[in-house]
């Protein structure tokens, strides 16, 4: 449709159009199933360890040594200068921490902000001097 001086023009009808052929319908197939996306396995890889397996590792003298070393020693102490409970496990043989939680760095940046915000305080004071 156009428009001009005079009014509205209809658009002229074409005869002996056809429209054009579709193709026929195909038939939806169903998807092929899917296999397991992830799984997980939390037990041991030694197959001597697998109760499934049917078999059961016995422990030797040296494997019973190796675990006993590798026993963590738990420890919880305050921390002085946030006053936060601290949980370590420490190492009985060397004495270094291996775990503590919270992190020391979160414990120096608890103390880092307590710092800040007691010198950011303003001192109270009873009352004022005036001479």
């Amino acid at each position: 449709m156009s428009i001009t001086s005079l009014g509205a023009v209809l658009p002229a009808r074409v005869t002996g159009a056809t429209p054009a052929p579709s193709p026929p319908v195909q038939p939806v197939q169903a998807p092929a199933p899917l296999a397991p996306a992830v799984r997980v396995e939390i037990r041991s890889q030694d197959p001597g360890a697998d109760p499934r397996a049917g078999t059961v590792r016995t422990p030797t003298s040296e494997q019973d040594a190796k675990a006993t070393q590798t026993v963590m020693e738990p420890r919880i102490r305050i921390d002085q200068d946030t006053k936060a409970v601290v949980y370590q496990e420490v190492d009985p043989n060397s004495g270094d921490v291996v775990v503590q939680l919270p992190d020391p760095v979160v414990l120096k940046a608890r103390a880092y902000a307590e710092a800040a915000e007691a010198r950011a305080k303003p001192v109270a004071r009873p009352f004022d001097r005036t001479a």
